[in-house]
């Protein structure tokens, strides 16, 4: 082989090599990408609350709270379920070995979200590539109570509960651990209650570098300029 054949194999070579190794690291940061946002699911239902029900004869493991935690006043988010087969051996653990996604939950499921006396009922959309994870998205946009009441049919039974969120917030506050046995409604026991979800914050000290005026307040100040208009 002369030194010209040499020197053209050498030259081939790293490129030959490059394209497994493009695509050994293509599969990887996929991978990572896979895992990152798991890890943020999981995350994120640390802060919500877990109700273990039997329902007619079966078990459910429902984690509920809310999109985006922690939320602020105007923030997109919305009502956030995640539903399980429970495990036997650690029924409220959602990452116990033999816990399963349930998915289907949107056909049986709706929420009506509720603040004061306003009320409003969202359909449950299943997330993308998370069997068993639902999300009803909306837009809090004042500081207050938020309640979202999960209601419909699980296989023939009639299915209605709430979970609040909680003003001290949702890891900062005092856990909920609630082993108690409570009948919510014929062929529907609650089993377990564990943990809370924080309700929106306000905006007003995190507004930087001016501060944060929420939309119900302009519209109040409007509201206020207007009427002030009209008296003069």
């Amino acid at each position: 082989m002369s030194v010209l054949d040499r020197l053209n194999n050498f030259e081939n070579r790293p490129s030959a090599m490059f394209k497994p190794n493009l695509f050994l690291f293509g599969a990887i940061a996929t991978t990572a990408t896979i895992l990152v946002s798991s890890a943020g699911i999981q995350n994120v239902a640390f802060a919500h609350q877990r109700q273990l029900f039997t329902i007619g004869d079966k078990d459910y493991l429902f984690v509920v709270g809310s999109i985006n935690e922690p939320v602020y006043i105007d923030d997109k988010s919305g009502v956030e379920l995640s539903a399980y087969w429970p495990d036997p051996s650690d029924p409220v653990n959602s990452m116990a070995n033999g816990t399963k996604p349930i998915e289907g939950l949107e056909k049986m499921l709706k929420v009506e979200i509720s603040a004061g006396d306003k009320k409003k009922v969202l359909e449950f959309e299943p997330a993308f590539m998370y069997p068993g994870h639902y999300e009803a998205p909306f837009f809090p946009t004042i500081e207050t109570t938020y309640n979202y009441t999960l209601f419909g049919d699980i296989n023939d039974t009639a299915f209605n509960t709430t979970w609040t969120c909680s003003p001290a917030g949702g890891e900062g506050a005092e856990p909920i651990s609630d082993n108690s046995t409570v009948r919510i409604s014929e062929n529907v026991t609650r089993k377990s209650t564990i943990g809370s979800f924080g309700c929106p914050l306000p905006r007003s000290d995190a507004g930087f570098p001016e501060p944060y005026m929420s939309n119900n307040e302009i519209v109040k100040k409007l509201t206020q300029l207007e009427n002030a208009t009209k008296t003069q």
